[in-house]
């Protein structure tokens, strides 16, 4: 029996045969009107400011959960890549299996990304953290965005403001553990996070724009980051990753349709 507040293979099998009976699709809220504009209330990233606290915590569940370690998992939606988020969802029960191979009490956030000066209103999306089966209803109302545009970068940078800026973790602020983020990526991140669009998507006011290396360090005291670039991608862009991260943190993935596998390897 999983434990109570665990994620549970088995409702998620149930829940996805459930869906399929009733012809409903898996990404349900990419098919309305609503999603054409907006991604999903839950995934909004201007919401957190409306939080107690103004970030997304990731908090000890006692007793159940005494010890979580976060994890972020962030998907490229631009053009074809948003294919992974897809596999990923269908293969949620073994993704969770391996990431309790590793880690006790994992504790999941969902992210997407597609490139802000295309899809202003459509850029960022960012869920809660979660242990159970909502990890699932996260992914499934990810806005396949599918549009990106040709200027050779995508946000990546803004997923990187959150995890700097718009979290607290308990397995750092208690035991001194970075969590662990993952993104998906094929092209350059920005060379620097522009203020303007921190308003825009966050509602946060900086004084400046934000040097990518130096939000990256941020980032990094609350996250080991590890980049997923797949064979294909942008070489120019694979060369900034380990300039920016390390080569050890930069995974080529030969192929991008087992993301899951790769995450847990």
């Amino acid at each position: 029996m999983p434990i109570k507040g665990d994620f549970d293979s088995n409702q998620h099998v149930h829940d996805s045969s459930t869906r399929a009976a009733r012809g409903i699709p898996t990404f349900a809220y990419s098919t309305t009107k609503e999603a054409e504009k907006e991604v999903h209330p839950t995934l909004e990233p201007r919401r957190i400011r409306n939080k107690i606290f103004h970030v997304l915590e990731s908090r000890d569940i006692l007793p159940e959960f005494p010890e979580v370690l976060s994890v972020l998992v962030a998907f490229d939606v631009t053009g074809s890549n948003h294919a992974r988020a897809a596999g990923v969802q269908k293969t949620l029960p073994g993704f969770m299996t391996m990431l309790k191979k590793y880690i006790k009490y994992p504790q999941v956030a969902i992210a997407a990304n597609d490139d802000y000066l295309v899809e202003t209103q459509r850029a960022i999306q960012i869920s809660e953290f979660e242990s159970d089966n909502r990890i699932d209803e996260h992914l499934r109302n990810i806005t396949l965005v599918g549009n990106g545009g040709g200027n050779d970068r995508e946000s990546y940078d803004l997923l990187i403001y959150a995890a700097a800026r718009k979290v607290v973790l308990d397995c750092v602020e208690k035991r001194g553990k970075p969590g662990y983020m993952f993104i998906y990526a094929d092209e350059q991140f920005p060379k620097s996070v522009s203020k303007s669009q921190i308003l825009d998507i966050y509602g946060d006011v900086v004084e400046s724009d934000i040097p990518i290396e130096i939000i990256i360090a941020e980032a990094q005291q609350n996250f080991n980051i590890f980049v997923f670039w797949p064979v294909g991608g942008e070489a120019r862009a694979r060369k900034q990753y380990v300039q920016l991260f390390g080569e050890e943190h930069v995974i080529t993935l030969e192929h991008p349709d087992r993301l899951s596998a790769a995450i847990g390897a």
